[in-house]
């Protein structure tokens, strides 16, 4: 599990470093479920573990912390909705200047007329 969320982890700020606002959404993104899986992983989870309706009292010990779980499906709702937010963002960009590239952008001082 380290080696994917180093991938994920690892693609997401090759993206972010490119100079296309798209691809920097997506890295972006990279970045919210490595950071997602990495909670998981730092809140117990284990393939051996059971469902949490439990009858034998010691099996309680191998139980996952409840907590991760619940804080990482409110960070997919939001990671998804800033997502959209960059995605529209990112379409206006294009749509007004007529290029992706932050490079090729005005300066903030100009006026865009």
């Amino acid at each position: 599990m380290a080696i994917v969320v180093g991938v994920l982890f690892a693609g997401g700020v090759y993206l972010i470093l490119r100079p296309n606002l798209v691809r920097m959404v997506i890295g972006f993104s990279l970045i919210s479920n490595a950071v997602n899986l990495l909670m998981i992983v730092s809140g117990g989870f284990n393939l051996r573990n059971g469902a949490p309706f439990v009858r034998d009292p010691h099996a309680i010990a191998d139980l996952m912390d409840p907590l991760p779980p619940d804080i990482i499906l409110t960070a997919i709702v939001i990671s998804f909705a800033v997502g959209a937010l960059f995605l529209t963002v990112a379409y206006v960009v294009y749509r007004d200047y007529g290029t992706d590239n932050p490079d090729e952008l005005p300066a903030g001082d100009e006026e865009h007329g």
